[in-house]
């Protein structure tokens, strides 16, 4: 009993002695503050009146991994669609974690405008403003195709530009005077005014643009009524014309899209799974099985079909699972059956690629000219996750067509065998360098990086990109001086040469600031003039596509954007069987849509 009085009494300083003693011990870790939640805080979704300012001003919230807010993160408001201002558009988030723009005031422009809320590293958030015409006022309404396009300078744009003029009821007008004025770009207009027809139609006629490129706009305006401007790119000589159609619409963030050889066309939506369009027009739900996980960036991203698809009817996907309890992300094979109702022979080849909420998941599979398997995988917000030697994340995986590591993965020592390359932040797409360029089947690495940059790499076996977002030193910190766990967003560099002297080089980067970068894919055929064999790359928050002329030798491109002016959000493009390009959008009001983009002759 004694002995055991003075154990009781000794426990105080045993457990200071545990503790580093009653001084000089470090100070308790400071809880991780890096930001991975941004959400519409108010004034989402509103109606207004051209010209006027919106009754409700927008703020979005900031939130940390637990859930918690987080203060001083800096927040940027930008138009988006519409025209208009906004005052107050730099600001940062509060104690509450919220930042709320100034004000906005709708532009001239009838029906939907946006706004968009931006960080660095954090999604982007969407505010929309159904704006009506002031009262008693009627609407120029831009015909179908006409806005966005794109032509060669110097050149008309294919679909002559044209407005319905209808009153305040939406009824068609006759007999109204528009005029037609080229606002940016120079060029000129067939007619410079035209009145309305008895469907309320007036016509610009053919709009030639002007000999400079870049974005160019005709504005059609009319008394009592708002304007309509009309947007369009002019592309250097050389450059292909193309047109732009919607293919299919009315979808939930599609991710990813596959051709099979019988014209039938597999896509994926993150929440909502696998589907198949056939070619007689018939689309449905083609596997969306039980453990299926759709949270934040993972669900049902990457598809992929079999190099031997039209015999062995296999496909694979890349998916959010928690098949055994545990949630990962996962390369899910299947069977789909001959007039694609049903599948069947799953089997799940590589399991436990890291998941973390489903934040960061990467998920681009594409088959090699070499017959094995890619699989891009995010870092997930977590900084010891991209250059850890056993963890599936942030890397790019080879396998074969089981899930077993290729040969030739060159991976470094202690690491994971299926791993081909290493260090990498979230990147969701790769392509392959087409036959008849410098470097043929190489593969290039499309990568979302944090705050500085996004990076288009191109890839060899065995190489390290050069992303780690651990902090350092003692006490660990990141480049910024804060004490997050994950320095993603924090001052980290995308290539860190001066830690991995080594690392992949990129060819080419976004430069200052992320743009989002998500799926690529190179552009095939002689339609396409000076861009076949160039590589397009889609931009989130950038919000175009970026075509790449690369260099022979891999190291740097020459750009070119398209799809700028139309202001969506582009998750992927890359080339269908029939010659054109294929473009999925990921945010677009109304319901996202999949686009074909077809060369002219």
């Amino acid at each position: 009993m004694q002995l055991l009085r003075r154990w009781i009494a000794a426990l105080p300083l045993l457990w200071l002695a545990a503790c580093g003693g009653g001084g000089g011990g470090d100070d308790p870790p400071a809880p991780d503050r890096t930001p991975t939640g941004i959400s519409a805080q108010a004034g989402a979704s509103q109606a207004g009146t051209v010209n006027l300012a919106v009754a409700t001003a927008p703020a979005v919230r900031v939130t940390a991994r637990d859930g918690t807010p987080v203060a001083g993160i800096a927040i940027t408001f930008a138009i988006v669609s519409g025209g208009g201002s906004v005052s107050g558009a730099s600001t940062t988030t509060n104690a509450s974690g919220v930042a709320t723009v100034g004000g906005w005031t709708l532009g001239n422009t009838v029906g939907e405008q946006r706004l968009a809320a931006r960080s660095p590293g954090l999604p982007e958030v969407s505010f929309s403003a159904m704006a009506a015409p002031a009262p008693g006022t009627g609407v120029l309404e831009r015909s179908a195709g006409s806005d966005g396009q794109s032509a060669t300078v110097s050149s008309a744009v294919a679909v002559v530009p044209a407005v319905r003029v209808r009153d305040a009821t939406g009824a068609p007008l006759a007999g109204v005077s528009v005029s037609f004025t080229v606002t940016a770009g120079g060029g000129s207009v067939q007619n410079s005014s035209a009145v309305s027809d008895a469907t309320g139609l007036a016509s610009a006629g053919r709009w030639t643009l002007g000999s400079a490129p870049g974005t160019h706009t005709l504005q059609a305006s009319a008394s009592g009524f708002a304007p309509a401007t009309f947007s369009a790119t002019a592309l250097a000589t050389g450059a292909p014309t193309f047109t732009r159609s919607v293919w299919l619409g009315g979808l939930a963030a599609p991710w990813d899209i596959a051709f099979a050889p019988d014209g039938a066309v597999l896509y994926t939506e993150r929440s909502r799974g696998l589907s198949v369009r056939t070619a007689g027009g018939t689309a449905r739900v083609l596997f969306r099985p039980t453990d299926f996980v759709a949270q934040d960036q993972s669900g049902m991203l990457g598809v992929a079909l079999d190099p031997e698809f039209a015999s062995n009817r296999t496909l694979y996907v890349f998916m959010g699972s928690n098949a055994g309890g545990a949630t990962d992300n996962r390369i899910v094979r299947l069977v789909v059956n001959a007039d694609y109702t049903a599948t069947s022979g799953r089997l799940d080849i590589v399991t436990g690629i890291a998941y973390a909420g489903g934040a960061h998941s990467g998920g681009r599979i594409r088959f090699g000219p070499d017959g094995l398997l890619y699989i891009t995988t995010g870092d997930n917000r977590t900084g010891t996750v991209p250059q850890a030697a056993t963890v599936l994340g942030g890397k790019v995986l080879r396998v074969t067509r089981d899930g077993a590591a290729a040969a030739g993965n060159n991976a470094p020592a202690g690491v994971d065998s299926r791993v081909f390359t290493l260090g990498h932040r979230n990147p969701q797409g790769i392509a392959f360098r087409p036959d008849g360029t410098a470097t043929p089947g190489r593969p290039f690495l499309c990568e979302h990086g944090p705050g500085n940059n996004d990076e288009v790499t191109p890839l060899t076996a065995g190489g390290n990109g050069g992303w780690d977002p651990r902090p350092t030193g003692t006490p660990a910190r990141c480049p910024d001086g804060s004490s997050n766990s994950y320095c993603g967003y924090n001052g980290s560099n995308m290539t860190d040469t001066v830690r991995f002297p080594s690392a992949l080089r990129p060819a080419w980067t976004t430069g200052g600031a992320s743009q989002g970068m998500s799926g690529c894919g190179f552009v095939q055929g002689p339609a396409w003039r000076d861009w076949n064999g160039a590589l397009a790359v889609a931009l989130l928050s950038g919000r175009r596509v970026e075509i790449l002329r690369l260099a022979a030798d891999d190291t740097s491109a020459t750009s070119t954007r398209i799809l700028d002016t139309l202001n969506e959000r582009i998750r992927l493009v890359t080339p269908g069987p029939d010659g054109a390009l294929w473009v999925l959008t990921d945010g677009k009001t109304g319901g996202d849509e999949i686009w074909r983009l077809v060369p002219g002759s």
